[in-house]
């Protein structure tokens, strides 16, 4: 009896493994309308050709949430083109789009809209208020959805971006991230460029700068227009520099 119940327990744990992680966006994010649209923004291409994307996607059947979450990449894309004014409108944009969720969308998708929303306000427009407003959205999301691919991964960026003095932590990050890494052929593309930047970004925080640009060498093999990567390019440069010093 003891040696079926240690069989039973081996073959489980494989298939508990393969489920751990899932992806309840994958059908919004099949679209390609939608995905030639990322991947224009994620590319940094110029702001007509990313308009035009933009109206195509936008004239789809779509839910309240998925036109609430692209202004999210919309308010970021104009803001990194340094079109401060256009990334506000898409905020707004945004804003109203989440006052129309209606309940029949699911509090997940409803609850990641209000989070990319408030994420995308707090990029463009800044206030500590916003914030940790931003910051609470998350921690709660993980809270309730820790195996959605996209919940960890945002979770690990805001460990990333949060002081350690209010919580954040590059150890912590890097722990959901060898977890999601056990899963990546469940991740969508864009989730794989948000895992190899994310994991770029906790190796620099580690002072592990080899190892770091290997990551965003992966990341940028994907999309190639997103200013963070060279941030992290540069504060792994510092920090060699700062070693030779030493």
């Amino acid at each position: 009896m003891r040696k079926l119940s240690l069989l039973l327990a081996i073959l489980l744990i494989p298939a508990f493994a393969l489920s751990a992680y899932t992806d309840s966006f994958a059908e919004a994010s099949s679209k390609p309308e939608y995905i030639a649209l990322i991947d224009a923004v994620k590319n940094g291409e110029d702001e007509s050709a990313v308009g035009s994307l933009y109206q195509q996607y936008m004239s789809l059947d779509l839910l309240m949430t998925e036109k609430a979450r692209i202004e999210y990449h919309m308010a970021r894309y104009f803001k990194d083109k340094g079109n401060d004014e256009e990334a506000k409108r898409h905020v707004e944009l945004g804003k109203e789009y989440l006052a129309q969720i209606g309940e029949d969308e699911g509090e997940l998708f409803r609850r990641v809209a209000e989070a990319d929303i408030v994420s995308a306000d707090y990029y463009v427009n800044g206030g500590m208020g916003k914030g940790m407003e931003s910051s609470d959205l998350m921690k709660s999301l993980y809270k309730d959805y820790p195996d959605e691919y996209y919940i960890a991964l945002q979770e690990a960026f805001r460990l990333l971006y949060t002081p350690p003095i209010a919580g954040g932590s590059a150890r912590k990050a890097l722990s959901i991230l060898n977890e999601v890494e056990k899963e990546l052929d469940g991740l969508s593309k864009l989730d794989l460029f948000s895992f190899y930047s994310a994991k770029g970004m906790a190796l620099s925080q580690r002072d592990e700068y080899d190892e770091s640009d290997r990551y965003l060498d992966n990341a940028e093999e994907i999309y190639k227009g997103d200013p963070a990567i060279e941030d992290i390019r540069r504060d792994n440069r510092r920090g060699r520099r700062n070693n030779r010093n030493s």
